[in-house]
């Protein structure tokens, strides 16, 4: 499922991590979004804002020449962002699927 999709991430124990702090992320957005008022859309810009700002703050402190690697940066996130959301579209297909095949 996600083999391969994080580069370095072949230890399991690190996936779990990895996996255990982005539900973190995921439960406060699940919350943010719950809030009376406030739109699923507003939300889910706000936590991609907030990955690409993360993200830009943790490429300029791995590059020696940020300026020079910019274009790197930004295909290297770009590349890992795409792959994890297209694993995990795959994963809501099988589960509007499998929904569609239960009450079907």
């Amino acid at each position: 499922m996600v083999d391969g999709i994080v580069d370095g991430m072949v230890d399991e124990k690190d996936k779990q991590e990895l996996f255990a702090m982005a539900d973190q992320f995921i439960d406060l957005a699940n919350r943010l979004a719950s809030e009376k008022g406030q739109e699923l859309d507003r939300v889910g810009a706000a936590i991609r804002y907030a990955a690409a700002r993360f993200n830009a703050h943790e490429a300029s402190l791995q590059a020696e020449d940020l300026v020079a690697d910019k274009e790197n940066a930004l295909t290297w996130f770009t590349d890992q962002y795409q792959k994890m959301l297209d694993d995990n579209l795959d994963q809501h297909i099988e589960i509007q699927r499998a929904r569609t095949t239960q009450t079907g």
